[in-house]
């Protein structure tokens, strides 16, 4: 059910108890005040709600109280709320941010900065960063340097100072950064540089983002002509962006740039390798079969070692006997037991029973014990007592003995006597 409090009109007349009658704001049955018995067809048309008086606003908004949660209602409030801020913005505000933060959709909040914003975006900025909610807050300055810098991202990122250290300015930054790219990306890019820290951080990405959906190219070569520090708060922006458009492209950008004059450019080594990373990444976590066919090339060949166990976990979270062929045929005996563990931890955390069936079909050999000791490892933090009772079967004395050594202590903090029994029993 609805329920706002709404402010009575000041002209809006008192019954005898000297109270507020909202019966009396409703008006009769036939007046054009009364909402009760509206449907989405006879709600007034947008011309009718600019109509509408404050007075008639706060009625309105009244004899919504006690009304079904419907489509239809949240429309009609917004719709009312949108009015209410054109008469009386930071009344609307206040209304708003309230009823948000009793239940209502956050876009009730989002209406009225919007329309405060094209109206006096200073003033609704300013009483915005007055809200103590965090989450009322940041939605606020969002949307209102959102409509602030559609129309003049100049002036918007002017206000930025003026703004709390924090989220409110990160947000702000952001957002203005994306509108004013859209206009004039040369000018977005050197505002951006004017900043530090967290906020020109998340202008750059904001930059780039718009940037890299278009012409990663161009991008690239813009960020080579920077100083080191940019490059390292920018490229993996870069690689994730341009994973996503063209993986073939962007990750042969990356794996050839050490043979390349953009290479030292980059600053060869940390940019190239913070670049790859996030690029691999970013595939392995979208298709990790992609991601493997990919390593499998002579390009892609250098960080097999170092990536295939991200591969076979990400791999086994959608589609373990798959992860498991691939993860089998490696033929480096280090990273394939890495990559069994990696599979084995991430199918224990979606289907534990699963993986001990599997495990169960395993022969005596190095594949089990990395595998059941995984398993041990990943459920001792939920079930230590059933972990060390896997752990207590591997071969391999080292690895049974450490693997034990982790079980008891995730044992030890939700049942230290049990723990400790154990330890007497079956550790030397």
């Amino acid at each position: 059910m609805l329920f706002r409090p709404v402010p009575a009109a000041e002209t809006t007349e008192t019954n005898d108890a000297g109270k507020w009658d909202s019966s009396d704001a409703h008006g009769s049955p036939d007046s054009p005040l009364d909402t009760r018995g509206e449907t989405k067809e006879t709600q007034p048309t947008p011309n009718e709600f600019k109509k509408l008086s404050l007075e008639q606003v706060k009625a309105r908004l009244e004899s919504l109280n006690g009304a079904p949660v419907t489509p239809e209602s949240d429309r009609m409030e917004q719709r009312l709320v949108e009015r209410w801020a054109q008469l009386d913005p930071s009344s609307a505000a206040t209304y708003a941010a309230q009823a948000v933060d009793a239940g209502a959709p956050v876009a009730l909040l989002q209406a009225a900065m919007a329309v405060w914003a094209k109206s006096d975006p200073t003033a609704a900025s300013a009483w915005a960063v007055t809200l103590t909610s965090l989450d009322l807050r940041e939605n606020a300055v969002r949307q209102i340097y959102r409509t602030w810098s559609a129309t003049d991202p100049v002036t918007a990122a002017s206000n930025l100072p003026k703004l709390p250290q924090g989220s409110s300015q990160t947000i702000a930054a952001r957002v203005i950064a994306e509108n004013y790219a859209k206009n004039n990306l040369s000018q977005a890019l050197e505002w951006t540089k004017t900043l530090s820290g967290a906020v020109r951080n998340n202008a750059l990405q904001a930059v780039l983002g718009k940037w890299t959906q278009t012409d990663p190219q161009g991008a690239a070569k813009w960020i080579v002509q920077q100083s080191h520090d940019i490059q390292w708060s920018t490229v993996q922006r870069l690689a994730s962006d341009w994973v996503r458009k063209d993986p073939s492209t962007a990750l042969a950008y990356g794996a050839s740039l050490s043979g390349s004059s953009i290479g030292s450019k980059l600053g060869l080594g940390p940019i190239q390798r913070r670049f790859m990373e996030s690029a691999l990444n970013t595939l392995i976590s979208s298709d990790p079969r992609a991601a493997a066919t990919w390593l499998g090339t002579p390009l892609g060949s250098s960080y097999f070692n170092d990536t295939a166990p991200s591969v076979a976990g990400r791999w086994a979270s959608f589609s373990p006997p798959e992860a498991l062929a691939w993860s089998m045929q490696i033929q480096d005996t280090k990273t394939r037991n890495s990559a069994i563990a990696s599979l084995a931890s991430s199918w224990t955390r979606n289907d534990p029973a699963g993986t001990a069936r599997w495990i169960q079909t395993l022969g005596n050999g190095s594949v089990r014990d990395t595998a059941l000791s995984s398993y041990a490892r990943t459920l001792s933090p939920y079930d230590p007592a059933l972990a060390a009772q896997w752990a207590s079967s591997i071969n391999d004395p080292k690895t049974r003995n450490s693997t034990l050594q982790t079980v008891i202590k995730n044992w030890s903090r939700y049942d230290p006597v049990g723990a400790a029994n154990f330890t007497k029993s079956h550790l030397p």
